[in-house]
C-alpha cells in the first residue's frame, strides 16, 4: 500500500526483538507454527512484506531501553527461555490434576 501510495523505498523497523515464541503468561500469541520471526529469516521476512530493508531491535537494546541490568523481565518471547517450568495441559488432565 506504501508503493502504491508513491513511495520508491520501504524500509521497516521494528521497535522489538523478533518474536519467535508464543507467551505462556498472558499475553495472547500465536502458536510457534504461526510466528513468522519463528520459521523465516529477517530476510525472508523482509520478502514477505516486500521492503527494502528490516530491521529488529536487538534484545540488549531492549533491556538497556528498560534499563533491565539484573534480567528482571521476561523475554520469553524473543529468546524461548522461559523463566518457569511449562506444563501441558494434556498432561495435567492425564495425571488428574
Amino acid at each position: 500500500m506504501v508503493r502504491q501510495a508513491g513511495a520508491k523505498e520501504v524500509h521497516l523497523r521494528v521497535s522489538c526483538p523478533p518474536t519467535i515464541s508464543p507467551c505462556f503468561y498472558g499475553v495472547d500469541t500465536p502458536t510457534r507454527k504461526e510466528l513468522i520471526a519463528a520459521n523465516q529469516s529477517v530476510e525472508e521476512i523482509r520478502k514477505f512484506v516486500e521492503a527494502d530493508s528490516l530491521s529488529y531491535l536487538s534484545l540488549g537494546s531492549l533491556r538497556r531501553a528498560v534499563s533491565d541490568t539484573d534480567a528482571n523481565y521476561c523475554y520469553a518471547c524473543y529468546t524461548g527461555n522461559y523463566p518457569t517450568e511449562l506444563i501441558s495441559v494434556d498432561m495435567l488432565m492425564a495425571t488428574g490434576r
